[in-house]
């Protein structure tokens, strides 16, 4: 993969870059995609292995962390505990953390919702993770319109909440000793792979960039870190979040990390293919061609809802042919590759041609 950092002023030359693996935080991304009863075939570990896991858990629990994935993503966004816990961060720290602050889990979900679905800063998200109350008090009264992720948490007692969360996390632990070994093992190939990468002189964004199919990094003087946290059971997706001066990225395994049958095509071709079998998709490639877009504008070319149209972005940006810079409303979705290349090289490095 390749990027051409066409920022004003590039951070990317002063950002410390650190590459983690995190067992406990792989446990909360794993539950994340258990829960995501509606998502199952969105993920590259396949509908069978997920249905699969769901059966393995003990009478109740699935019912429970359901019930407790109180805003979307929830568990996935409880992984950023992850960046505060030291390295490598095991099951046996996250549970240590939850059971001496019971609290801390509502805190950040409530932080990181009133960041990114109110009118509220990254200082002030941060501020209530770490458990300031003065900015609790302000963000829990905030007007509620029924419609917001933070209305749900305010709701929450947070000390029954955590209590709840540690007890059902728990329950998961007897499975996740099953499926542990192949998950971080991937993750270990990752992290050194990407730790070579920096150590090599690769530029930050790029690495970023790569390890991500297509995000650039924030713009934010502020950030002063950037942290990876790969994963494997949330492939193709990603996490992006902050703690204090760090940008968080939770990244997808890269595809020659994860054991496949010799014969089966990568995960990333099917990504691929899946992008370029599409008329909406091919319509807004031909659109970026002429320069990048906003999810606005991606609405209006298509004429459908923003949700429809995030969804045709999300799956180009997977399959490698776009790149998003910002968050929320101020994204901007930029061409990345030639698509009839891409496809060209893809298809060949799997069906080896006769010349």
């Amino acid at each position: 993969m390749r990027m051409v950092d066409l920022r004003p002023t590039s951070l990317s030359s002063t950002l410390e870059l650190h590459v983690r693996s995190s067992a406990g935080a792989e446990l909360l991304r794993l539950i994340g995609v258990l829960v995501d009863l509606d998502g199952t075939q969105n993920y590259d570990v396949g509908p069978d292995r997920i249905v699969h896991a769901r059966e393995q858990l003990p009478d109740g629990v699935l019912d429970e962390l359901t019930d407790l994935d109180v805003v979307d993503n929830s568990f996935h966004v409880l992984s950023l505990l992850a960046a505060d816990l030291p390295d490598p961060t095991g099951v046996d720290q996250l549970l240590a953390t939850l059971e001496d602050d019971p609290e801390i889990a509502w805190r950040l979900l409530l932080g990181h919702y009133a960041t990114t679905h109110h009118a509220g800063s990254r200082e002030l998200g941060e501020r209530v993770a770490a458990g300031e109350q003065e900015a609790i008090d302000h963000v829990c009264s905030f007007e509620a319109d029924g419609q917001n992720p933070v209305d749900r948490i305010v709701q929450l007692d947070p000390t029954t909440h955590g209590a709840r969360l540690l007890a059902a996390i728990r329950g998961v632990c007897d499975l996740w000793e099953t499926l542990e070994r192949e998950a971080m093992g991937a993750i270990a190939r990752d992290v050194a792979y990407r730790q070579r990468q920096h150590e090599d002189g690769q530029d930050v964004a790029s690495i970023v960039l790569e390890a991500t199919n297509g995000y650039e990094l924030s713009t934010d003087a502020s950030i002063r870190r950037v942290l990876l946290l790969p994963s494997f059971w949330i492939r193709p997706w990603i996490v992006l979040g902050t703690r204090g001066d760090a940008e968080v990225l939770t990244t997808s395994v890269a595809d020659q990390f994860v054991s496949l049958p010799s014969e089966a095509p990568s995960p990333a071709l099917l990504r691929l293919f899946k992008a370029l079998g599409d008329e909406s998709r091919l319509k807004l490639l031909r659109r970026m061609a002429a320069g990048p877009i906003s999810l606005s504008e991606a609405t209006g070319e298509l004429d459908v809802a923003k949700a429809t149209a995030h969804h045709h972005l999300s799956i180009l940006r997977q399959a490698g042919l776009v790149s998003t810079r910002g968050e929320g409303r101020g994204s901007r979705y930029s061409l990345r590759e030639d698509p009839p290349e891409a496809a060209r090289a893809a298809l060949a490095s799997y069906v080896h041609p006769s010349r």
